[in-house]
């Protein structure tokens, strides 16, 4: 090999001087993926624990009754939807009350409300021990939210979350329906 060239080649070898911008041209995009994973992962963990509470507060609002109007399912409603603010509305919310029916030992819906979406009807599945006795109720509150990342195409897409809560009527055994 010609002496020059070689030189030129060992020198090449030996410089320093774009080390480091070759590490972070090389590095950058696995942080800023990193720190986009880690942001929507937090966010949707927030909006995780914000239907989990909005389920719970909403069941123990409809407990807490003895009988329901429109009205008052309306601001259960309201309640729950502000609890999930700042996030965007549109939740689908569903508050059913479900009885044991003495005639058919069936667990029935008793009655259910809903907003932006479908209502409960006919039998419905329990967990086990949450009705005992013929005539008892229970209050079941339904969130589900879909979640749209702010990099909704780049990895996962929308992200569904959804919580029942299941709370017993604490003033009577069963809540009368709007």
């Amino acid at each position: 090999m010609n002496a020059p060239i070689k030189l030129l080649l060992i020198a090449f070898a030996l410089c320093r001087r774009g080390i480091a911008a070759m590490e972070f041209a090389l590095v950058a995009p696995v942080g800023v993926v990193l720190l986009l994973g880690i942001s929507e992962t937090g966010t949707a963990m927030l909006i995780d624990r914000k239907v989990t509470r909005a389920s719970y507060i909403g069941a123990d609002l409809v407990a807490q009754e003895t009988t329901m109007s429109d009205e008052k399912v309306a601001d259960v409603f309201t309640a729950m939807e502000a609890i999930l603010q700042p996030f965007p509305a549109g939740a689908h919310l569903r508050v059913t009350s479900v009885w044991l029916n003495p005639d058919t030992s069936a667990t029935e819906v008793d009655w259910s409300e809903a907003r932006n979406g479908d209502v409960d009807s006919g039998d419905y599945e329990l967990p086990d021990g949450l009705i005992v006795q013929d005539g008892d109720s229970v209050i079941v509150t339904h969130i589900v939210y879909n979640y749209s990342p702010l990099y909704d195409d780049f990895i996962l897409g929308n992200i569904t979350l959804e919580d029942k809560s299941y709370m017993k009527p604490r003033r009577t055994t069963k809540v009368a329906g709007p």
